[in-house]
């Protein structure tokens, strides 16, 4: 525990989703890690799912708002007059119920992505008169929305947080003036019995599979150790299928090429350990990603990662010694960099071994809680001295 700082009040952290991908365990994973310096916590959620399930067994209380989503921007006239109305009455339920909330339990309100919440997120803060930090999840594209986000959180949020260094320097410079750098931590894996070994070594795509994960690019890296004589399994999955479309595109690949057998396609699975479990390479061919928890999952876990040399991915993998870096849609490199790995055992425990060690040192939850706290030092809350009484 860090000595400091402790909040006479009540820390809330909205997640953009409440399913089990990246930024939404990074917000319950922000709150067990502050709870001790809060009097209290809750994780702010926009929709049902496995994530409240999550929380429960860590014993995080829910508030849950759902937002309502109509796809008004395609149908035509009617479909959007139609749609309208919902969509408007859950956004205002969202905010209202949040300042409520916020007025009730006064503090800090922390809002994870630039999601679709974010805007509501943010002008919850300001009715209530919440100090509020923004975490951005997402790269910078440039784009119209890029621009909205980053002016709404520059007028809205006190403070911004980044998880990795070329991430925030992609920025403007007017959010990079008001923030920090704080890359995302990692626990310790939970003690699992040994698997059972495998005829061949096994590669796995732990993703929201869909075109910014490169899952195309995946599959083609499959096709090409097999027409290379490469004996192998793999598996693909974890936060399920983008859309029904890239799901059937991806199974006509794979029955294609005559890769069904070969490559498990797992779609959206509770928990990933027992898959990590047996896989000896993760390979992860991204097209955008600031910092992949599957990487640093695959690190803390002693499993060699070939990543895109993409955001924030060489500040986690050290190519060459924890594991390899390969340019996105570069198919023939990363078929090369995993050939190269499932070859050599030895290769594999050496660099496996260095990324754990360097996973250590990079993902420590100390460190985060150090770099949080002096952040909202910074800011007008209701503060005490660690220790003074009062729930912790």
């Amino acid at each position: 525990m860090v000595d400091g700082l402790h909040v006479s009040g009540c820390l809330h952290a909205a997640a953009p989703w409440a399913n089990l991908t990246g930024a939404p365990l990074c917000a319950l994973e922000h709150l067990q890690a502050l709870r001790p310096y809060f009097d209290d916590v809750c994780l702010v959620l926009p929709d049902a799912g496995d994530l409240e399930g999550r929380a429960a067994a860590a014993q995080i209380p829910v508030w849950r708002s759902p937002l309502v989503f109509r796809g008004l921007r395609a149908g035509g006239a009617g479909r959007f007059v139609r749609g309208l109305g919902p969509v408007v009455r859950s956004r205002w339920a969202y905010v209202r119920g949040l300042v409520r909330r916020l007025r009730k339990k006064p503090g800090l309100l922390h809002v994870h992505s630039r999601a679709p919440h974010l805007p509501y997120a943010l002008l919850a803060g300001w009715l209530a008169r919440a100090p509020v930090v923004v975490t951005i999840h997402e790269p910078w594209t440039g784009g119209a929305e890029d621009w909205f986000d980053a002016l709404l959180i520059r007028w809205f949020a006190a403070r911004t947080v980044f998880p990795a260094a070329a991430v925030a320097a992609a920025y403007p410079a007017f959010l990079r003036r008001h923030a920090v750098l704080a890359r995302y931590f990692s626990t310790p894996p939970p003690a699992l019995p040994p698997s059972a070994s495998a005829d061949r070594p096994r590669i796995g795509l732990p993703a929201r599979l869909g075109r910014r994960k490169g899952v195309d690019v995946f599959l083609d890296v499959c096709r090409r150790l097999r027409e290379g004589g490469v004996a192998f399994e793999a598996w693909m999955g974890g936060g399920g299928w983008e859309s029904e479309e890239a799901r059937q595109s991806a199974s006509d690949f794979l029955a294609r090429h005559g890769l069904s057998t070969m490559v498990a396609d797992m779609d959206l699975v509770p928990s990933l350990e027992p898959l990590y479990a047996r896989t000896d390479v993760v390979v992860l061919p991204s097209r955008r990603d600031p910092l992949p928890r599957v990487v640093m999952e695959a690190m803390v876990r002693g499993i060699p990662v070939v990543a895109s040399r993409v955001d924030g991915i060489p500040e986690m993998v050290a190519d060459g010694e924890t594991g390899f870096l390969v340019e996105p849609e570069d198919a023939a490199g990363f078929a090369a960099a995993t050939a190269r790995l499932l070859a050599d055992p030895e290769l594999r425990a050496r660099l496996g071994a260095a990324g754990r060690e360097r996973a250590r040192q990079l993902f420590s939850q100390d460190a985060y809680v150090a770099a949080m706290l002096e952040l909202y030092r910074g800011l007008p809350l209701p503060r005490r001295a660690a220790g003074e009484g009062g729930a912790a």
